[in-house]
């Protein structure tokens, strides 16, 4: 730790690596520069359980460098700074460090088959590495993606069905994609889910997390909380919902969380104590719910001052009406611990006095209606009521109007969201190319050039469940007819170089990208990746040539986000299945599309 070592390369003579240490259990190489590692840096510990490499400068797991580590337990590869990669600082490339970062092969994972806790956090991944993430052992139990740009939550990450702690904080991606089947296969093993900082909208994502005992969502957008999500949520302990935009409500939300015993609702729009809210607390221990805008009602009076053990103010008023008392429903919140307290924090408001109140100093009132909102009562004062009422509503009016309108702006941006941030990627990109001559981008000359020669005239991906489709359908109708070239991975993809290398190559070769579209296409890892993989190389070489074929029907449950909205940018074409009419016209309108993009 903090020893700063030469670089490793696998170039170099001396080929440095961890001497023969047979023995050894833990290593801490923290803070210790290191860029480049050798694919056998690691093979002399065999007996390595806990291994630290946080705050280096790892541009690239090899996938041999774990290979004898099979009995690694702890792994933390947190706080990599990947930005001083020597092929970045050649590039002068200003938005491809945008989209890249630590790469991995995609089985440097899979020789740690006792592995359990995985540390990934502030460590911004390449594209491709979250493919790694997929070879990860069934004990893996300790897992942080925080702040490592996943850009969704795709199932390949949980395939091991083993976490308990979980922290995906930060994720602006995974927040905006949550469904019901986001963490299906986590039902039965997740206790602790920490998801702050993410644009969380809704929380009905929960569903079915019967196991889970820590919830954080602090600092998203949640503005309202519902019975709903959290009646599945048996185990749950504690929550931490801070920094929303959180109103009171006015139903019991947690009857059904019998075990729950911590509650942080700071910094908040909770404006009233309502008698629902206080059913809520009475089973907890801790509580937080300070640096709110609480109006002086009898419930927030009441409520505060029985916290505080200021008993002298409760009892004489049960006493004053020994019938009402027998009907109206005693609170036992006096156990309630303000583990957030501070004076200044907990003043409530008096809208009609216009001034901040000390709750403790008032004297608890009759709380006559069911919900106890009856606001304290203040000392005559000599403005008329008229006056008064007026400048009540005004308030009221006013504020609901700004509610309102923030409330649709916000739904609007949720909507629109994936569309906004498209729109503001090509923007941004513009904006800097400007700034830049031509001659000192990286970027594949020959594709801007209009008449560019090409190898071929389309690049395919497709699932290998589609394979007879392709090569009995499609290069009958393209190749012999038109004497179009299409590059296919299984033909076309040059001996001795990498997946990666060659499917960047072809696609740079191509005039045209052609994905055809399947569930099989949307279960392959690869698929998925070669559809992100022409999004981006599109962007990166400021061409349009993308043509979607569907071969059949794709539920909406299963359609990514992606693929929709290339579906309503891009040019696509629907496979008939039946008609000979249909499929004659199908390869006149996909042989129009291929040929004008050649000429």
């Amino acid at each position: 730790m903090y020893n700063l070592f030469k670089e490793f390369t696998a170039e170099s003579s001396n080929r440095p690596k961890i001497p023969n240490l047979q023995s050894l259990v833990t290593l801490d190489m923290r803070y210790c520069g290191l860029g480049v590692l050798p694919a056998d840096f690691f093979h002399d510990v065999p007996k390595l359980q806990f291994l630290f490499l946080s705050h280096n400068y790892i541009t690239k797991l090899p996938a041999p460098l774990f290979n004898r580590l099979n009995k690694l337990v702890h792994l933390d590869l947190s706080y990599m700074d990947s930005s001083l990669r020597e092929e970045e600082a050649r590039m002068e490339n200003p938005f491809m460090k945008l989209i890249t970062g630590m790469d991995m092969d995609s089985n440097v994972f899979q020789p740690l088959n006792k592995l359990r806790f995985l540390d990934l956090s502030h460590s911004k991944l390449d594209l491709k590495a979250f493919i790694a993430l997929s070879s990860l052992g069934a004990k893996l139990e300790y897992v942080s993606y925080c702040y490592t740009d996943l850009p969704t939550l795709m199932d390949y990450l949980f395939q091991m069905e083993s976490i308990k702690m979980l922290d995906l904080s930060g994720n602006l991606g995974c927040g905006r994609a949550l469904n019901e089947l986001s963490f299906s296969l986590l039902r039965n093993s997740l206790e602790v889910l920490y998801f702050k900082n993410a644009s969380i909208f809704n929380l009905k994502w929960m569903s079915g997390l019967r196991n889970l005992r820590v919830l954080n969502v602090r600092g998203n957008f949640l503005s309202t909380l519902e019975y709903g999500p959290f009646n599945e949520l048996v185990s749950l302990e504690a929550l931490d919902v801070s920094n929303n935009f959180i109103q009171s409500w006015s139903c019991q939300l947690f009857s059904n969380n019998t075990k729950m015993y911590l509650l942080n609702a700071r910094h908040n729009n909770l404006l009233l104590i309502t008698t629902s809210m206080l059913r809520d607390f009475e089973p907890l221990k801790y509580l937080a719910v300070g640096v709110n805008t609480i109006q002086c009602t009898c419930n927030y009076v009441y409520f505060l001052q029985m916290i505080m053990g200021n008993s002298s103010a409760v009892t004489p008023q049960t006493e004053l009406n020994s019938e009402r008392s027998a009907t109206e429903t005693i609170f036992s919140i006096e156990h309630l611990k303000l583990y957030d307290f501070d004076e200044a924090e907990y003043y409530c408001m008096n809208f009609t006095g216009k001034r901040r109140v000390n709750a403790i100093e008032l004297q608890i009132c009759s709380r006559e209606d069911e919900g106890g909102y009856n606001n304290i009562s203040e000392p005559a004062s000599e403005e008329p009521l008229e006056d008064v009422v007026e400048e009540y509503l005004v308030i009221y009016v006013i504020s609901s109007l700004l509610v309102i309108l923030a409330l649709l702006s916000l739904l609007g941006i949720y909507w629109y969201w994936f569309y906004i941030k498209y729109f503001f990627v090509i923007l941004k990109n513009s904006a800097i190319l400007s700034f830049f001559n031509d001659d000192k981008l990286y970027l594949d000359k020959s594709a801007l050039v209009e008449e560019a020669p090409f190898n071929y005239d389309v690049f395919v991906s497709y699932s290998d469940n589609d394979r007879s489709w392709v090569l009995e359908e499609m290069l009958p109708n393209l190749e012999r007819e038109d004497l179009l070239t299409v590059c296919l991975h299984e033909r076309d993809f040059e001996v001795g170089y990498g997946i990666l290398e060659n499917i960047i190559s072809c696609m740079d070769r191509s005039r045209c990208l052609m994905l055809i579209v399947s569930e099989s296409f949307l279960m392959s890892r690869w698929c998925q990746f070669e559809m992100h993989l022409a999004q981006h190389r599109l962007l990166e070489t400021r061409r349009d040539e993308l043509i979607l074929v569907l071969l059949e029907d794709i539920p909406r449950r299963k359609c990514p986000k992606t693929l929709g909205f290339l579906m309503k940018t891009k040019t696509y074409i629907k496979w008939p299945k039946e008609r000979t009419q249909e499929k004659e016209l199908f390869w006149k309108r996909l042989r129009k599309a291929l040929l004008t993009s050649k000429c």
